[in-house]
């Protein structure tokens, strides 16, 4: 007779032991590797740790985050799941601006994000049908909210929208003290007219480095959600369809020599059930595969 519990029986058909996950990310130019040590592997799904490689993991292995000089914050797992994966979308596609968005509460209710995402989405759809703009325009949008805890602005990346079709603010022009001080450094700061029009004051910024971008992601996006999410769950983030997402380069025994050259490296992220390593490159760790 079987004597083992029910519980263990289950976990002998939907779990494998010493498994090595590694995920690939890529844009077509850049690319890193995640490569994640999981002692116990769920075989219907993956449940990575949502570890990126801005993070800062305390002695229990949760992740936290500094908010004050000497304070840090743990995060609440709903909140790096969504930020794990818009660190995906910014990783593994290729950004032209850097967008910052306000909604003005004359032409939209600024506490409506339901609202303003709908109009979003239906105003880019419009500007890839008009002859007059045609633009293959695609989107990574973090709605956050203003100190009063009822109104939104937003930040995300934009790619596919012409320059053409955005004026750059020069001397003279209404604009923040921030951008201007941007602008009188030489910096290319512009605004987008359909966006004004339709919502309110908005800026973009060319993207001049990939890997910073998604380093602002891990840093400034996630506080955004941290203020954010207890009020609106579902409105985290907003992505286009059709966006590039990382893909699965190996799963597999993980072979002890492997386990030892990721519980040894000095950039491991180590956790109370698994170890995490982000690579620029598969060639160290080949011979171990």
């Amino acid at each position: 007779m079987d004597t083992r519990s029910a519980y263990q029986r289950t976990q002998g058909h939907l779990y494998s032991p010493n498994k090595l996950i590694i995920s690939e990310y890529t844009d077509g130019i850049h690319t890193k590797y995640k490569l994640v040590y999981m002692p116990t592997y769920r075989n219907a799904g993956v449940e990575e740790p949502e570890i990126l490689p801005e993070d800062v993991v305390d002695t229990s292995g949760d992740i936290v985050e500094s908010i004050d000089a000497g304070t840090l914050l743990k995060l609440p797992k709903n909140i790096y799941r969504a930020r794990s994966t818009i660190y995906e979308l910014a990783y593994c596609n290729r950004w032209d601006w850097f967008f910052t968005g306000t909604i003005d509460g004359g032409k939209l209710d600024r506490t409506d994000l339901d609202s303003y995402r709908k109009k979003l989405s239906q105003m880019i759809r419009d500007c890839k049908k008009r002859k007059s703009c045609r633009a293959d325009i695609k989107y990574l949008i973090v709605p956050e909210l203003h100190s009063d805890r009822e109104n939104w602005h937003v930040h995300g990346f934009l790619q596919g929208l012409p320059v053409e079709h955005l004026h750059r603010f020069q001397l003279g022009d209404q604009m923040s003290a921030y951008i201007a001080k941007k602008v009188r450094k030489g910096q290319e700061v512009y605004s987008w007219k359909k966006y004004q029009d339709t919502f309110g004051w908005c800026d973009l910024e060319p993207i001049a480095s990939h890997d910073g971008a998604c380093k602002y992601v891990t840093k400034y996006i996630s506080k955004a959600l941290d203020k954010s999410v207890s009020d609106a769950a579902k409105h985290m983030f907003y992505a286009s369809q059709g966006l590039h997402r990382r893909s699965r380069a190996y799963l597999g025994d993980c072979k002890p020599a492997m386990l030892d050259y990721l519980q040894n490296h000095p950039k491991a992220y180590k956790g109370d059930y698994t170890v995490c390593l982000w690579l620029d490159s598969l060639q160290d760790v080949q011979r171990y595969l």
